[in-house]
């Protein structure tokens, strides 16, 4: 007998459908999202007296590193492509880390709302779903919502991404996947060593 899909199925297999492209936009984009965004966003304004997660009181690192760069500065709230370390290592010139700055600068506020809305949608989708009380063609529609405003997040952060991309030369879009690829590979180990 064959199958047939009720439109609740369809909504979730093209949900996921729609996230595994996402993926791998995301991941085919040749800068990591996750640094440039997620971390640089909150690096803007940090909170008086914050330390990273992997600090500690006395202001270092783990790895017995304290953080600053070469003219004293706090290297980790400064994006990479403002920090003196990271310029030297990609060799970023003044005028590409102004070019790459301008662009961020400019896509933040953007950003910063369209996660402001998907957090709203992804609480009331949340909220429907604890109280268990709605229609499923409320929760369909609220998903739904969520789902597009997410695919909007990312169709903005993706472009952002792709421009910053566009002005490294290809040498330096090969040292930054590296030192993108060693970071990663040293939170897993410090999350790992963490756990134990």
């Amino acid at each position: 007998m064959p199958c047939n899909h009720s439109g609740e199925s369809q909504q979730v297999m093209a949900s996921r459908t729609a996230w595994f492209f996402v993926a791998a936009l995301v991941c085919a984009t040749p800068v990591s999202a996750a640094p440039l965004v997620c971390d640089q966003a909150s690096a803007q304004k940090p909170e008086p007296g914050a330390r990273g997660a992997d600090s500690r009181p006395d202001g270092r690192r783990p790895d017995g590193k304290d953080g600053k760069d070469k003219d004293g500065k706090d290297s980790h709230r400064l994006p990479w492509w403002k920090a003196a370390d990271t310029r030297a290592e990609l060799g970023i010139s003044e005028k590409q880390s102004k070019d790459i700055d301008d662009i961020f600068q400019a896509t933040l506020p953007s950003l910063r709302a369209a996660k402001e809305e998907l957090d709203k949608l992804d609480d009331a989708v949340a909220s429907l779903i604890k109280e268990g009380t709605a229609d499923i063609s409320v929760v369909t529609r609220q998903v739904g919502q969520a789902e597009q405003a997410r695919a909007n997040l990312t169709t903005k952060r993706t472009a952002m991404l792709y421009r910053m991309h566009r002005l490294l030369t290809p040498e330096q879009r090969v040292k930054l996947d590296a030192m993108f690829a060693r970071r990663e590979a040293e939170r897993r180990k410090n999350d790992s060593n963490g756990r134990r």
